[in-house]
């Protein structure tokens, strides 16, 4: 006894080789899935599983939420849930930068692989007053406008007014006022991103620049104040780090990006028929490097949905697309019929579970079985003057048919039980023997008109106006009519055929200038 291949869940697989009586088999999801239903199933003596496949379940995560001055983005026009995998992507509207990453997954024990990210105001940071100038405007964020003047009668060299842009950097150099300005320098600034050690412009006084973190310091770290009233060194700027290109993963795509800068991510995709093994979100870090690698984009395969017990699988890929056809046999029927061919998804999944052969003496229940039985088919078809020779309803049994004196049979007929439960053959009728009239009121019947030798009959019915066709097998020939056709009087049409070989053409040929009429019917092959 066999229960065949139980086939394996959507987004799981069946472990266990064996699938005979009292063999067991476990069940596993796939990374991201719940088991529901039976982990295992053992064969039963009826050739059916004690337990029906199980499903896999995909973990959901709660929904993250929204970030204050952000737009969020999902895989999905509002999704229903988070499913395993599915990420969630943030970006700051204008005027306002990320702090923390873009993008959140949904990882496999139901939790967001980052916490949510910050949306802060754009700050270009202190913008420097020099020596003996006045600053006028205290907001240092994105769009704010600052100026500059001179004290006494001294002239501004440079832009009196600056702006606060979005890559928080002020627009423009920072002025100067003319005149000498001995042992004082003046403020020079605090770059964005940045911090300042220091607060003294005298003459030698030293000021130290640093970073925060995911940012590099371009410039001079340290400036001192000189003689001359100028500060020693560059004015430093803090520029976030790059990490440069995330790759792209074969047969994959990115789907969502904000940079390659700090604090920025990635998401991707796989083409069609293809999924990801691995995470799908990659972040720029502060060190300058990408966490984790690119995804591997792999082949869809739905594994082997398994052969049912007492049926035929045909296929053997079962990657994206790709289709099974199954087959009951003899003496069985599938259920559900729709399911004889099914389609691997780009869920990993068949679209349809793989059908089950029923011995048919289950869906008749008339019948008398006994023990495990074959296939029984109804009783024949009755026929009018006549009766069934044979009374053996098991598939593969015949019967005949006979008719009562004074009647003939329009063809020799036998009906064989077949596997699906049915009859296959053509009934006969019983036709009387003898027209009684000119007119012939009753059925004319012309007889079997015989097969010739290497040769075939096409057509079963002997009556009036019945036809039937003849065939050679290669290579002989038909001399005679390849159609007959049963006439009014009881006779066929033409003349009866033969199958003459080649050797035979070489011999009628060898008979000189006489003339032969043969009629040529199409080749049967052997």
């Amino acid at each position: 006894i066999t229960c065949g291949h139980p086939g394996n869940p959507a987004h799981g697989f069946t472990n266990g080789s064996e699938f005979n009586l009292n063999d067991v088999v476990n069940f596993t999801c796939n990374t991201g899935y719940l088991l529901q239903g039976a982990s295992r199933a053992q064969c039963r003596s009826n050739g059916q599983w004690s337990s029906p496949l199980p499903t896999c379940r995909v973990v959901n995560c709660s929904d993250p939420g929204f970030v204050e001055n952000a737009v969020r983005h999902e895989q999905q026009n509002f999704p229903e849930s988070f499913e395993y995998g599915m990420s969630v992507v943030y970006h700051c509207k204008k005027g306002f930068y990320l702090l923390g990453s873009s993008a959140l997954t949904c990882m496999a024990n139901g939790l967001w692989d980052r916490s949510l990210p910050k949306c802060l105001v754009i700050s270009c940071g202190h913008p420097g007053v020099p020596a003996n100038a006045i600053l006028t405007g205290d907001l240092f964020t994105s769009g704010a406008v600052v100026h500059y003047s001179c004290q006494g009668r001294r002239s501004l060299v440079g832009n009196s007014s600056r702006t606060c842009q979005e890559d928080s950097h002020w627009s423009g150099a920072l002025p100067h006022c003319t005149g000498n300005n001995p042992g004082f320098c003046g403020d020079p600034g605090t770059p964005a991103h940045g911090s300042r050690l220091g607060d003294e412009f005298k003459a030698k006084s030293l000021l130290r620049f640093s970073c925060e973190m995911g940012y590099q310091l371009r410039g001079s770290a340290e400036r001192t104040c000189l003689l001359n009233g100028s500060w020693s060194g560059l004015q430093p700027v803090c520029e976030a780090v790059s990490c440069g290109n995330p790759g792209t993963p074969t047969h994959g795509m990115i789907v969502s990006s904000d940079g390659v800068l700090f604090s920025s991510s990635v998401v991707y995709a796989c083409w069609d028929g293809y999924r990801t093994s691995g995470l799908t979100t990659r972040h720029c870090t502060a060190n300058g490097t990408w966490t984790g690698t690119a995804p591997d984009c792999t082949l869809i395969s739905c594994g082997d949905p398994g052969t049912p017990a007492n049926g035929l699988q045909f296929g053997t890929d079962f990657t994206f697309n790709s289709t099974v056809s199954y087959q009951c046999n003899p003496g069985y029927t599938m259920e559900p019929a729709a399911s004889s061919t099914i389609r691997c998804t780009k869920d990993s999944a068949w679209d349809h579970s793989k059908p089950t052969c029923r011995g048919l003496w289950a869906l008749l229940p008339f019948v008398d079985v006994i023990c495990n039985a074959a296939v029984m088919c109804g009783q024949p078809p009755p026929v009018q003057d006549g009766k069934v020779e044979g009374s053996d309803l098991r598939w593969g049994a015949s019967v005949s048919y006979s008719c009562a004196q004074g009647f003939q049979l329009s063809h020799p007929a036998i009906l064989s039980c077949e596997g699906r439960g049915v009859w296959k053959g053509e009934v006969p009728q019983c036709l009387q023997c003898e027209p009684t009239s000119r007119l012939f009121s009753t059925a004319v019947f012309c007889g079997d008109p015989g097969t010739p030798a290497e040769g075939r009959l096409s057509g079963k019915s002997f009556t009036y106006r019945s036809e039937v066709f003849f065939q050679c097998r290669s290579p002989f020939i038909l001399v005679g009519s390849s159609r007959r056709v049963c006439q009014a009087d009881g006779t066929w049409s033409g003349t009866q055929p033969t199958c003459i070989g080649t050797d035979d053409m070489t011999a009628l040929r060898g008979l000189g200038m006489r003339t032969f009429h043969f009629k040529t019917g199409p080749f049967m092959g052997t």
